[in-house]
């Protein structure tokens, strides 16, 4: 009796044991077989417009996901997706025009059977296709109470046209300044249709609509008479970064409103050999609706008044300052978030808990932001 009670004693402890290594197994089991892989980044420099990305690798398993990342002050944000082959081939083509310095890599996430991989970073430099003139220093952020303006680079802009008085050439040359802004910032924007809306009226912007461009005229709007176009951030939130917890005002609803009186004067176009262009003057506005002020410095497109022209004429095109300053309240800051805090004015104003601001950056405020000469 006794020596069998032993040996059934010797059994629990041996079945326990099982039990108890089967458990401290279990954490490594779930997660799952090591990802073995490479990646092959290819060309990492090209000028914007003129190529992409094209990046291939393999990883273990098929059908994986797999995306591709870009580096921002609040971590990686994808910017492309793919999945693995039957062989664990995967593939990435596409367009990343965002001009600078950036560093993408690839990351595997887990599987059920595979741990996540992350392959090592690559930087990437997008070159401007022109030859960006005077300092980089020479911009100038709106700001209020020691704050900046800026658009929430986690949200796709979605913008609609007023064609209005414009004519054919409006939502063309509204498209192509939208396109250059998006280069010079990485924000991401989607034309969602035309409007009947009037940003210098204070008309509301539709539903799921972020940004408004109107070609109007000054007989229909008296606000715009003496200015070729006005742009502002319009009434701004606060909000915070998501890392760091900084405050900043957050864009909502910026807008632009083109003024055609100056139609015969200003050509239709982008670029022109002897006159400045209604396009010039549009991404002039467009630096008005996403945080820039005016700079003292005739070079540059934000500069207020006349210009000198580059060799060959005038184009729309950012200058260094300008692009500078865009890049500053570009997406590369990160993400922004709800504002959760109390911040003190630097200027000596009242504690702040939140609340709306437009302190002469409301759009119908601006109408000397662009004079006509």
């Amino acid at each position: 009796m006794t020596h069998r009670s032993r040996l059934g004693g010797m059994a629990l402890v041996a079945v326990l044991a099982l039990v108890l290594t089967s458990l401290a197994a279990s954490p490594a089991t779930a997660a799952g077989k090591r990802t073995q892989g490479k990646v092959s980044y290819g060309t990492t420099s090209w000028t914007a417009g003129t190529s992409g990305y094209a990046i291939k690798g393999k990883a273990s398993g098929p059908r994986r996901k797999v995306a591709l990342q870009v580096k921002w002050a609040d971590g990686w944000h994808t910017i492309d997706k793919t999945r693995t082959k039957r062989k664990g081939k995967y593939r990435f083509t596409g367009s990343f025009d965002w001009y600078g310095a950036h560093k993408l890599r690839v990351l595997v996430p887990r599987k059920k059977s595979f741990r996540a991989k992350t392959f090592k970073a690559k930087k990437f430099s997008v070159a401007v296709p022109w030859t960006p003139r005077g300092a980089t220093t020479s911009y100038l952020p709106f700001s209020d109470r020691g704050l900046t303006f800026r658009w929430n680079p986690c949200e796709t802009v979605k913008y609609r046209i007023n064609p209005g008085l414009g004519g054919p050439g409006a939502v063309p040359v509204t498209q192509q300044a939208m396109e250059l802004l998006e280069r010079a910032t990485g924000f991401k924007s989607k034309y969602v249709g035309t409007t009947t809306a009037v940003p210098i009226r204070g008309d509301r912007h539709p539903r799921g609509t972020d940004l408004v461009i109107a070609w109007s005229h000054q007989d229909l709007d008296p606000r715009l008479v003496g200015a070729v176009g006005v742009g502002g951030t319009g009434p701004s939130p606060v909000a915070q970064f998501k890392k760091g917890k900084k405050p900043t005002w957050r864009i909502k609803t910026p807008g632009v409103t083109m003024n055609m009186a100056y139609g015969a004067e200003y050509p239709m176009t982008m670029d022109d050999p002897g006159h400045e262009t209604m396009g010039l003057v549009l991404i002039h506005e467009l630096g008005h609706a996403f945080g820039l002020d005016h700079f003292a410095d005739d070079i540059q497109v934000m500069h207020p008044g006349n210009r000198s022209p580059a060799v060959g004429g005038y184009y729309s095109r950012y200058e260094a300052g300008d692009l500078a300053g865009l890049r500053k309240l570009g997406a590369s800051k990160g993400c922004l978030t709800k504002y959760r805090g109390r911040f003190q004015a630097r200027t000596g104003g009242p504690v702040l808990t939140g609340g709306v601001v437009s302190p002469g950056r409301e759009v119908v405020d601006l109408v000397e932001e662009h004079a006509a000469h």
